[in-house]
């Protein structure tokens, strides 16, 4: 979308539109149904953002609602009766999602998968989750009809979604939120590891920052597509193919492209229920790509020892790394 469609959607949701951006945006609109759709998936997403607040406690988090985005004027759309006949329908049901959010007296289950495990998970609505080694969610535990299904995510899980139109499914991983009505798709968010990846299967979500600005664009997200938030910066990087499928890590695969030693390592610890102990090792900044399909940890340490030079003792569950050399 160009920037300057955005800044026209933006004072339209902010209450800050002027007669030339009013007009220009209506023009716009009027060009095709596609228009219509992208306006109301970014109205839908801009209303849910900043609604659903990061876990802080055990307790589920305080959600309210404060409408003021001005209805889109029909004057322009005569010549596109049905599909302004849908964008309303979207537009009613958008704001009715947003006077649905899970109320305060929802019960919250939740769950955890231990170091070397992956936890399979069937959600109230039937969707599954596959819950990566050291990861957590917590959910309702039933969706009440009309409220929107909210899962808190840290960690890494795989899940596949079941269909409701009028019920987003919404993951919320730290900073980031991504909303889908009925698809499959992975996210990674250890609280320990500076990004967010996002990798989606099937369907199509959308993601947007917990932190409402007008410079946070909604990013849609398409099969064997991918998206990575640097949790530092706070930016998303540029949606990019997936390299590999979204769910590999499901199917006991490692794959890593140039990452980080130390995210090898931690990967490799919740993996196998390990620990690694770096001092002897002077350059934790390297990266490594390696595919391991199917092998045991004596077999993966063999290789990052024979590629990185690396002197590995394991005693009991604690792994020492010396040596090595510096990053090519």
């Amino acid at each position: 979308m160009k920037e300057e469609i955005w800044n026209l959607i933006i004072k339209r949701l902010t209450n800050q539109e002027t007669l030339v951006s009013e007009k220009a945006l209506d023009s716009w609109l009027a060009e095709s149904p596609e228009n219509i759709e992208k306006y109301e998936q970014i109205k839908l997403l801009w209303l849910l953002t900043g609604q659903l607040k990061p876990k802080q406690t055990e307790e589920m988090p305080v959600l309210t609602a404060q409408s003021k985005s001005k209805k889109i004027r029909s004057t322009n759309y005569w010549a596109y009766g049905i599909a302004a006949a849908i964008a309303a329908v979207v537009c009613i049901f958008g704001l009715n999602l947003f006077y649905n959010l899970p109320s305060t007296n929802v019960e919250w289950a939740t769950q955890t998968a231990n170091a070397g495990k992956i936890l399979s998970i069937t959600l109230p609505d039937s969707s599954t989750v596959l819950l990566n080694s050291q990861s957590s969610i917590r959910y309702p535990k039933a969706f009440t009809k009309g409220d929107t299904r909210l899962i808190q995510l840290n960690g890494e899980a795989f899940f596949d979604v079941k269909h409701r139109s009028k019920q987003p499914f919404i993951v919320e991983s730290g900073k980031i939120k991504t909303v889908v009505y009925g698809t499959s798709f992975n996210i990674r968010a250890y609280k320990s590891e500076a990004h967010i990846q996002i990798g989606v299967k099937t369907g199509k979500v959308g993601v947007l920052k917990n932190e409402k600005t007008e410079s946070s664009k909604p990013i849609f997200l398409t099969p064997n597509k991918s998206l990575t938030f640097d949790t530092l910066a706070g930016i998303f990087s540029k949606t990019l193919p997936l390299k590999n499928e979204a769910d590999n890590w499901t199917k006991r695969s490692l794959i890593f492209d140039e990452t980080p030693v130390l995210e090898v390592l931690a990967t490799l610890s919740r993996k196998f229920d390990v620990n690694f102990n770096t001092k002897g090792y002077n350059y934790t900044s390297c990266k490594l790509t390696a595919r391991f399909e199917h092998k045991d940890l004596p077999s993966i340490l063999k290789t990052i020892q024979t590629v990185m030079n690396i002197k590995i003792n394991q005693n009991g569950q604690t792994i020492y790394l010396e040596g090595g050399n510096p990053c090519k």
